[in-house]
């Protein structure tokens, strides 16, 4: 884009302007004519479904994309609508000048607390003038059906976590051994020292006469041996049940029934140096 600048010359001692014509720049741009920093911001999916259940959070994806032909360093800050919690609230990432164009994306958990009225909250992604508005339709926890696992979705609680594991890793419902260490299941952080523990708690007392574990296979080198598994008793911890020597994947243990707020498994030595599981699973009576 070009403007008129008008100069004022004196010739002759009289005034005489002059028009010249003088390049102004309205935006930054490439020799093809591509603007250098162009940043698109998107969220995904659409909408999104949650429920209360700590271990069940739901999450979004943002992504940005430089379209520019210069590398840029690009923001993004997220915001829910009360009580909802995120992950993390910002985003910041280095955006390389590529062609083709490579977006650059992360995760944001979203966890509703104990108690959410059920309906529908926003999170609002933005950067730079660009906005984008995520609803989350928070649902009421379904009661659960007589037989259910009673931990499924629950707190899961743990005396270590390793780095490629979530916490949440085996009350997920997935069982599935191929999936060990990228979508599912639970390590500690300790090489070499036990016990190690993990198991789940409840915000009310429930009855309970069976746990099952699963293990990671094969479970006589890698999986856990020699374990107590306790129920939480006022702030102490109390044995129901111990298992010496196990070389099974799916190991099942039942026992009198209990009223108990929490469960878990103490594990005194696990294959390979660690404890490690696929899945925890808890039932009450049938």
């Amino acid at each position: 884009m070009k403007k008129t600048v008008i100069a004022t010359l004196v010739a002759g001692g009289v005034a005489v302007g002059v028009a010249l014509a003088a390049p102004v720049d309205t935006a930054v741009a490439s020799p093809e004519g591509k603007a250098r920093s162009e940043v698109v911001l998107s969220a995904s999916p659409a909408a999104v479904s949650a429920s209360e259940l700590p271990c069940l959070p739901t999450s979004i994806a943002v992504t940005l994309t430089n379209t520019g032909a210069e590398p840029v360093f690009a923001d993004a800050i997220l915001e829910a609508d009360r009580p909802l919690v995120l992950s993390d609230t910002v985003f910041s990432t280095y955006l390389p000048a590529s062609n083709p164009d490579q977006p650059v994306a992360k995760s944001f958990g979203v966890q509703v607390p104990r108690g959410t009225k059920p309906g529908t909250y926003d999170i609002t992604v933005t950067s730079g003038k660009q906005k984008d508005v995520v609803p989350v339709t928070v649902r009421p926890v379904p009661p659960r059906e007589p037989g259910a696992n009673l931990a499924y979705g629950e707190q899961a609680i743990a005396s270590s976590t390793h780095g490629n594991f979530t916490l949440c890793g085996a009350v997920d419902g997935d069982r599935d051994q191929s999936h060990w260490d990228t979508l599912t299941g639970w390590n500690d952080a300790t090489s070499g020292v036990f016990p190690d523990w993990y198991g789940v708690e409840w915000p009310t007392a429930q009855t309970i006469d069976r746990i099952e574990l699963w293990t990671k296979t094969p479970a006589a080198t890698n999986g856990i041996r020699d374990f107590d598994l306790q129920v939480r008793d006022g702030e102490s911890w109390r044995t129901i049940a111990q298992v010496i020597g196990n070389a099974q994947e799916h190991i099942v243990t039942t026992f009198p029934a209990e009223r108990t707020d929490a469960v878990r498994v103490l594990v005194h030595l696990g294959g390979s140096n660690y404890s490690r599981l696929i899945e925890f699973e808890v039932y009450g009576p049938q």
